[in-house]
């Protein structure tokens, strides 16, 4: 798991960098995620980039967040995100609400989308 890495200089508050986003995590996730909004405010910013597995638990966490920072009036960013997971927050209706942009380095594409489901299996 990675740890918290400065976001760009323009960016409201730290990104937190994530690699996977399980069920095993999320309890931690969590709790690096309040510690975030506590001591840089409102502002969440992810980034996705080395997201390698997702669940149904990670969306779930990436739902909470987004909810935490509404109560808070501030927003939650997802950069990088892995054009499978993308697509499978599309197809969920999840991207604006979760203000996520796709990884610049991915096309728009579900080729890899089985592969993620099949390694959060296996963790």
């Amino acid at each position: 798991m990675n740890h918290p890495q400065p976001a760009t200089a323009s960016a409201p508050a730290r990104a937190i960098v994530i690699d996977e986003l399980t069920a095993t995590l999320v309890p931690s996730l969590q709790r690096k995620l309040q510690q975030a909004l506590t001591s840089e405010g409102p502002q969440l910013v992810v980034d996705l980039e080395p997201l390698r597995v997702i669940d149904s638990a990670g969306i779930g966490l990436l739902i909470a967040a987004k909810n935490s920072v509404a109560e808070q009036q501030g927003q939650i960013r997802l950069l990088n995100v892995p054009a499978p997971v993308f697509n499978l927050l599309k197809s969920m209706r999840l991207i604006s609400c979760l203000n996520a942009e796709l990884a610049s380095n991915d096309s728009d594409s579900d080729d890899d989308l089985e592969r993620y489901f099949d390694e959060a299996q296996v963790a």
